[in-house]
């Protein structure tokens, strides 16, 4: 930044802030409750109802993760006044991430001195509308949860660096530990935090004027041993989650040994991708249109770009914090492209810090630019790169938003399965004498369906075919259609389907023929009496 530039107005900075806030809100809450449950979100959400229900979170480190955002779903369940499990929506529950989102954008205000007041505006409008952005906050997942602690664990030293007092140490640390509570995965970015901070220290310095900062050392009216501070808040944060206020210290220990089980997901478990697979979800994508953040990937190089070069010569520290999130950014996209197993989401720290950098580029060049004409031209680009990013933000959550043709959907559950449920709920209704039950044998116990069949109490789910077929509805894979009427026998039973679970996974739905007919002769009148 030239050494004359001026800094953004307090008024300003507001008005980019209640704007993207604005648009933030806009994109993120309305018809939160139309694309059906992706599968972990169905797992989360009975994981939290178990929770609330029981007061006892079952923590298994093979296959699940910590119990942070049950936490945050039991404090918003009550600020909103959820009643029964039953009386639960796929709305109220990712209102939870979309709060947490709203709250990711309002924490770079605490990085404004570290960007620069005009990078952080627009680093906030970047993020009101991105389509990763958006597309994730309307999800019931962990990501963006633990991409808002990361940066509350960051931007609180930053603050410290500056002169802010223990505090800020203590609730970096509570940041820290709570990330570790919400998703395994947090090491990964604290690796990355680690190979910033280490070269920025060789290049620039320290963080804070005066060779002030991230020192270790003593410090006159400070905390001797600063990191002590944060690892003493972050471990006491962390059992207190896992062990439910130091109640189950089996869950502690097996947050620790779940990394063995990490390990091996590494390789890959299913969901093998190619090196190249998060930049080509940043740079581009097609299928159908065009799906691209390159706006905000090339405004970061440039970010980059002037973290090592620009003119910091009043703000060595501005400097270090730059050339930090430089680094980190790059080790998340190269630790993250390194490992086999990947899945869209687990990129959404690196976007973040990208669409930080993106704005400091933004500010840079904005900055740089002479003549009136050249600054409108250039404002008048920022605004059609940003137009593409709502495009592409109405498109991922509205027409696309369980479409296999959407970079963002993954694995997710099919539209299509949607016919299922008003079906069953008409047979539940007809079947004689309340005798109703339904059978699932699937795999993977058929998610999300227990979560859209939880009020159903004579519903059960296996793996594998019992011996005994006497449900009025069986729910199972075309593959098992064969062994399935073979143990049926004699039992009239009428297939319907196929119903799709997601992406290559079917199920056929198997119905007793006399509760069939009602159901047909039901629908039969009513139509006549239309």
């Amino acid at each position: 930044m030239p050494a004359t530039a001026k800094s953004l107005s307090l008024f300003a900075l507001v008005v980019f802030t209640v704007v993207s806030l604005a648009l933030a809100a806009y994109y993120r809450f309305p018809a939160l409750g139309e694309r059906p449950m992706h599968t972990d979100e169905a797992i989360l959400a009975m994981k939290s109802a178990e929770f609330q229900a029981s007061g006892h979170f079952e923590y298994d480190p093979k296959d699940f993760h910590g119990p942070g955002l049950h936490y945050l779903t039991l404090v918003w369940s009550k600020l909103a006044g959820w009643g029964d499990v039953l009386d639960w929506t796929e709305a109220g529950l990712r209102k939870v991430t979309v709060i947490c989102s709203l709250l990711l954008l309002l924490t770079t205000l605490l990085l404004r001195d570290a960007l620069g007041r005009l990078a952080a505006g627009y680093a906030m409008l970047f993020m009101a509308v991105a389509p990763m952005e958006v597309y994730y906050a309307r999800y019931f997942i962990m990501e963006v949860p633990l991409v808002l602690l990361i940066t509350l664990s960051i931007a609180a030293m930053w603050r410290w660096s500056q002169g802010g007092g223990t505090i800020w140490l203590i609730a970096a640390g509570m940041a820290l530990g709570m990330q570790h509570a919400t998703k395994e995965t947090f090491v990964i970015n604290v690796v990355a935090a680690v190979a910033g901070i280490v070269v920025a220290k060789l290049v620039i310095g320290d963080f804070a004027p005066k060779q002030r900062g991230f020192s270790m050392g003593t410090r006159k009216g400070r905390a001797a041993k600063p990191w002590l501070w944060v690892l003493v808040a972050a471990v006491f944060t962390s059992v207190t989650l896992y062990s439910g206020f130091f109640k189950d210290w089996e869950a502690v220990k097996n947050s620790a040994l779940t990394y063995l089980n990490y390990l091996q997901r590494a390789e890959g478990s299913g969901h093998e991708k190619p090196w190249h697979y998060y930049i080509t979800l940043i740079f581009y994508r097609k299928d159908t249109i065009v799906w691209s953040e390159a706006m905000i990937g090339l405004l970061a190089l440039v970010g980059m770009v002037h973290a090592f070069i620009g003119n910091h010569m009043k703000n060595p520290s501005r400097q270090a914090f730059l050339v930090f999130l430089s680094v980190y950014a790059l080790a998340l996209f190269a630790i993250y492209s390194f490992l086999a197993y990947k899945t869209p989401w687990s990129i959404l720290s690196g976007e973040h810090a990208l669409i930080l950098l993106a704005g400091v580029g933004t500010a840079a060049i904005s900055q740089a630019i002479k003549g009136k004409f050249m600054r409108l031209v250039f404002r008048i680009a920022i605004g059609v790169g940003i137009y593409h990013l709502i495009y592409q933000t109405s498109l991922a959550i509205h027409r696309y938003s369980a479409d296999l043709r959407n970079p963002y959907v993954y694995a997710h559950t099919s539209s299509n399965l949607m016919r299922m449920r008003p079906i069953v709920r008409e047979l539940q209704k007809i079947a004689p004498d309340d005798a109703f039950d339904v059978l699932v044998t699937h795999r993977d116990a058929g998610w999300p369906l227990p979560w859209y069949w939880r009020d159903i109490q004579s519903v059960s789910y296996t793996t594998v075919l019992p011996d005994a077929l006497d449900a009025r509805v069986i729910v199972a894979e075309p593959e098992m259609q064969a062994e399935l009427e073979k143990k049926l026998g004699e039992k009239a039973y009428i297939m319907q389907g196929p119903f799709g679970l997601r992406p290559g996974v079917l199920l056929n739905m198997w119905i007793e023929k006399s509760l069939w007919e009602r159901h047909t002769l039901n629908k039969q009148q009513e139509a006549t009496s239309r």
